[in-house]
């Protein structure tokens, strides 16, 4: 029983709901990822390092959507979304 405990506990850490990204047309797409999938992508749009393909893929959908459900109420994609749209640096 108790292993079977650990077990959910483990699943439920690694397996979390999409964030749902509602497009200017009117289409809604999916982004899923393990637990901190979004803190990642978060991650690589400040350091603008390369990303796989998947994920720049997900950071253009967040780049171009109007508005985003997150799991849990979260607000991650808005964030993201400040330093991909943000002017840029005037030097």
């Amino acid at each position: 029983m108790r292993f079977e405990k650990r077990i959910r506990a483990l699943e439920a850490r690694f397996n979390s709901d999409p964030a749902i990204i509602h497009l200017p047309d009117g289409s809604v797409r999916e982004i899923c990822g393990r637990g901190d999938y979004l803190l990642e992508l978060f991650a690589g749009a400040l350091s603008g390092l390369d990303l796989d393909p998947g994920q720049a893929a997900d950071l253009e959908l967040i780049r171009r959507c109007v508005a985003a459900k997150e799991p849990g109420g979260g607000h991650m994609v808005e964030l993201i979304q400040c330093f991909l749209n943000a002017p840029a640096e005037q030097v």
